[in-house]
């Protein structure tokens, strides 16, 4: 689950190009520099236990941040973003998995800045981790 934070991360940087900054959150950053991503772990739903087995929905976030007052329109930059980051992420499988991201959710960023304007969002991955069988 954890491990492909990473993946997810160079993929969409590699997407997005070199005009964006694309975090995870595991190096040091200046959160002033945009248009940024932002990609987390935010958690995993449990789907079902069958025995010994768990399935797990694990939910990762691209946070998408543009600068409001910026020189360029920040729905056209979010459009773009977005519309790359579907492109990129869902459906494709990472590397190692069993299942492919899917997108869930979208919705707008809640900012204390004003200048800053932005959308999370959230894909699901399924992931199957066994228990004990003692």
């Amino acid at each position: 689950m954890f491990a492909q934070v990473p993946s997810i991360k160079n993929r969409l940087a590699t997407a997005l190009g070199a005009a964006w900054l694309v975090v995870d959150g595991t190096e040091s950053q200046d959160r002033r520099e945009l248009p940024r991503a932002d990609v987390r772990l935010a958690g995993a739903a449990i789907a079902s236990t069958s025995g010994p087995g768990v399935l797990m929905q694990a939910r990762y976030t691209v946070r998408l941040v543009v600068d409001a007052q910026g020189s360029t329109t920040p729905f056209a930059l979010l459009d773009s973003a977005v519309t790359t980051a579907i492109a990129a992420l869902h459906y494709w499988r990472p590397e190692g998995a069993n299942a492919r991201l899917t997108l869930q959710d979208m919705a707008e960023a809640d900012f204390m800045d004003a200048s800053l304007f932005g959308y999370d969002m959230a894909f699901t991955l399924s992931v199957q981790r066994d228990g004990s069988n003692d």
